[in-house]
């Protein structure tokens, strides 16, 4: 299908089972939409030239220049971490050398990873130390998006409900969660805040009602038949909100519950759940129960003349799942499971429970339309919320306009899949660049991979270069590393 005709399309959620909705996290910015309507360009077509190359191209006629003599002030990077800017422990040659250049020409980028179970500045921290870059330097800071990030702009009544949270590490995630407030400064604008146009990176999560898988089977010793790991992995509980009881209820087909039951609205799994077994046993009861009332069953599951023969249609909570990557690099040779090789066995145990039925889940992180949404927002305020507001020419400007976004990612199913088919209203074109570093591997029986990029490089390095060759921009990796990289000009 061509670009044109996927964005007509305009596609929503497609890596879920539900229609596409507006979820709660999506940071409604129409004002910088409309702001920005009289920027749109025409699409190009080098995001479909899927160009294999394990070298940066070379300059010649075959390459098109940037408008406006080969400015670069309208192009912006959106970097995958894990695997294109380091792996496991190790950063990739050249990437700090590469960050600090852009970064000295005050070029728009941000970190757009499907990590998650962390704080973003503690993820910023830890990509800090692995490119071996330093606290005082301004090329991290503020500019991580995790897969849970869009969660910082749900609107305060569902952040005021019951959730359940898991993830790696539950009550580290809780912790995160539970953060209250702004988290720098917001500015009056028109009577509102400005988060109200995306600065929600600024807002805390504000989850204050959020319960653990540990905090449940601590609260009913039954709930949970198996080994409980309670002195181990869920040592750490609290004492359920507002007096809440998980025992409360007895009878699980009676729709008279008890007041003091517990009730969940959302289910949020954060990250990579270490505790597969318990995490799926929870998920499934509240999925299975009357309107989120933990110990209860739906009257309704089974019932062949609803939609999904009465499957989650009798108000259970949303299920949130933060990414979809089944498998993502570290330091060893292969491969690891991810957060998305938890969704295919938690499905597949509801396919063998509920009969075949479908599990209606919600998705952020990359593929998503909505995580990019998101940072494309993110990219678009950059100046106002990284700058303070103040442009290169001293002036001031909440919205700076974007004609072309490069993905750089290593993995073809999230970062390439995402960016290929993510249409933005201003008509930006994202342009999708695999990076060999990671995931994908070229072998005899996948010669290219099933989503297919706008370039395939050796490395992140080689993603700029060829991005800034694009744009018109006489540059190699030499002059692109050199100290200061003060020495290559726009436009070629």
């Amino acid at each position: 299908m061509s670009r044109v005709a996927l964005c007509t399309r305009r596609l929503g959620l497609t890596a879920t089972t539900k229609p596409p909705r507006r979820p709660p996290s999506l940071i409604r910015h129409a004002e910088s939409r409309q702001a920005s309507q009289a920027h749109v360009r025409g699409l190009h077509s080098t995001s479909y030239l899927s160009q294999r190359s394990s070298h940066a191209p070379k300059g010649d006629a075959a390459w098109p220049s940037a408008p406006d003599g080969g400015s670069v002030s309208d192009i912006a990077f959106a970097f995958d971490i894990d695997g294109v800017l380091y792996r496991g422990g190790q950063g990739i040659p050249g990437a700090h050398e590469m960050l600090r250049s852009i970064r000295s020409k005050n070029m728009r980028y941000v970190f757009l990873t499907n990590g998650g179970g962390a704080h973003e500045d503690a993820k910023a921290a830890s990509l800090i130390k692995r490119l071996g870059l330093s606290l005082d330097e301004d090329v991290i800071r503020d500019r991580v998006i995790l897969s849970h990030t869009p969660m910082r702009g749900w609107a305060r009544e569902v952040k005021k409900q019951t959730v359940l949270i898991t993830g790696s590490h539950p009550e580290t995630a809780r912790k995160i969660a539970n953060e209250s407030g702004p988290r720098g400064p917001l500015r009056p604008k028109n009577g509102l805040y400005i988060f109200r146009r995306l600065t929600s990176f600024l807002l805390r999560y504000g989850f204050d009602r959020a319960v653990t898988p540990a905090d449940l089977i601590h609260a009913n010793g039954h709930l949970y038949p198996f080994d409980k790991l309670k002195d181990t992995l869920h040592s750490e509980f609290r004492p359920l909100p507002d007096g809440k009881s998980a025992s409360a209820v007895t009878d699980p087909y009676s729709t008279s519950v008890a007041g003091n039951a517990l009730r969940i609205d959302q289910i949020l799994v954060w990250n990579d759940p270490r505790d597969w077994s318990l995490d799926i046993q929870v998920i499934h009861d509240l999925l299975v129960s009357h309107k989120g009332y933990l110990g209860t069953f739906s009257s309704r599951n089974g019932n062949r003349t609803l939609p999904n023969n009465g499957w989650q249609q009798d108000g259970q909570p949303e299920l949130w799942i933060s990414n979809l990557d089944l498998v993502w690099k570290a330091e060893y040779h292969m491969n690891r499971f991810g957060t998305g090789a938890f969704l295919e066995a938690l499905k597949g145990v509801w396919r063998a429970v509920t009969n075949g039925a479908e599990l209606q889940y919600n998705a952020l992180g990359k593929p998503s339309q909505f995580t990019y949404d998101y940072a494309h927002t993110r990219l678009l305020q950059y100046y106002s919320t990284m700058e303070g507001g103040k442009q290169a020419d001293g002036g001031r400007k909440d919205i700076a306009p974007l004609r072309r976004v490069y993905m750089i990612g290593d993995n073809p199913e999230s970062d390439i899949r995402g960016a290929n088919e993510y249409c933005p209203e201003d008509g930006t074109e994202w342009v999708s660049i695999l990076v060999r570093t990671g995931v994908w591997t070229e072998t005899e029986a996948e010669r290219e991979p099933r989503y297919k990029p706008a370039a395939i490089v050796d490395d992140v390095v080689d993603g700029i270069v060829w991005a800034l060759r694009n744009e018109g921009v006489d540059i190699d990796r030499k002059t692109l590393l050199a100290p200061g990289a003060g020495g290559w000009n726009e436009g070629g």
